[in-house]
């Protein structure tokens, strides 16, 4: 059977490169956890929290990651449920487990300008098009 070669559309190179940065994004905490462990504790916080909540998204998107650049069909829907999983951890983490924020205005415009950019850009003809066949 003949492999077709299909071309990866500038949506999903730009989904690819957002779930990236979150993947790096909470890389870094799981880092920055590991290295502050003793002062996150002695502050009240978990640092076992920050730390496997970093590692879980961390790894969750390295492999949101491989599926989408490589066209994987289940990365699709892996992209939707992701994307909503993410946004429900943040603020059940901000309004159950943190202290209240002032800047919680930004916090929700953020949340809200990433879901209307996130999924309409899987919901492009060429972005479900590119995920129907594996490569």
């Amino acid at each position: 059977m003949t492999k077709v070669k299909r071309t990866r559309p500038i949506s999903v190179i730009l989904l690819v490169m957002y779930v990236f940065w979150l993947a790096a994004w909470n890389g870094l905490r799981l880092v920055e956890a590991i290295f502050f462990w003793k002062t996150l504790a002695e502050y009240g916080t978990h640092p076992i929290y920050i730390a496997v909540s970093g590692g879980v998204w961390l790894i969750a998107g390295l492999l949101l990651v491989w599926g989408l650049w490589l066209g994987k069909t289940w990365s699709w829907m892996a992209a939707f449920t992701g994307t909503a999983g993410y946004a429900a951890w943040y603020w059940f983490d901000r309004l159950v487990l943190q202290k209240t924020h002032a800047n919680w205005p930004f916090a929700l415009t953020a949340t809200v300008v990433s879901l209307l950019i996130i999924l309409p850009i899987l919901s492009l003809r060429s972005t479900r098009l590119f995920f129907q066949r594996d490569l």
